[in-house]
């Protein structure tokens, strides 16, 4: 997504970025099919595209720097929140659940109408699924199938905004080709790398992204 300003034009940005990453995670989960949740998949899937609808007409509108700092402060708690300590009187143990009635329908809305406008949201659900105790496998299996969902939806509906993708055919082909190997080669990776290490892993990655986040949001 940082690279690719230097390639196209602004307008076709986010676009050309859902078809690559369609393709990267559309390999990703046929890789990895058994291990995808799909009880969970369902309600985000519907979630997005009520969300990638709703925003639809404000696109031209929004400018949503600073929603990234939202997203980030998300990330963090998602994936840190069960390690505070919450003062006593509380009536009852707090978790991200007393926020979000329905956590998979709310994640699909947010990955619908943030993805339309900031391109790239996969941290927000690899750190739903985190908190949810998917194993390794499943977190990255599930995660796929959700961005595969969420990038569709998003080259259907720039597509309607009138985002010519054919025009930027070849590089299209060539991105494809290299994000499918990359996701075969890491799949191989991911096999051989125990849990123990996946998911410390996996957290810091996580938290280096929602705190480059935090900094791109300050003005």
């Amino acid at each position: 997504m940082a690279v690719l300003p230097g390639f196209v034009p602004a307008p076709a940005l986010i676009g050309i970025h859902s078809v690559v990453q369609a393709s990267s995670n559309g390999s990703r989960a046929y890789l990895s099919h058994k291990h995808i949740n799909w009880p969970i998949i369902w309600p985000v899937a519907i979630g997005i595209v009520i969300g990638a609808a709703t925003i639809l007409p404000f696109i031209p509108l929004l400018n949503w720097q600073w929603m990234q700092g939202v997203i980030a402060i998300y990330i963090l708690w998602l994936t840190w929140g069960k390690l505070i300590s919450l003062p006593k009187f509380f009536p009852c143990k707090f978790t991200f659940k007393h926020i979000l009635v329905q956590p998979f329908i709310r994640l699909g809305i947010l990955q619908g109408s943030l993805g339309m406008a900031l391109g790239a949201t996969g941290p927000l659900g690899s750190a739903l699924l985190l908190s949810q105790g998917l194993s390794k496998d499943g977190i990255v299996a599930s995660n796929s199938v959700i961005m595969l969902a969420s990038h569709l939806v998003k080259i259907l509906f720039f597509s309607i905004l009138g985002v010519q993708l054919l025009n930027h055919a070849l590089l299209l082909v060539c991105l494809c080709l290299a994000a499918i190997i990359g996701s075969i080669i890491g799949s191989r990776f991911r096999n051989h790398l125990p849990e123990s290490i996946f998911f410390p892993l996996f957290k810091g990655l996580l938290t280096l992204l929602a705190l480059r986040m935090l900094f791109l949001a300050i003005p």
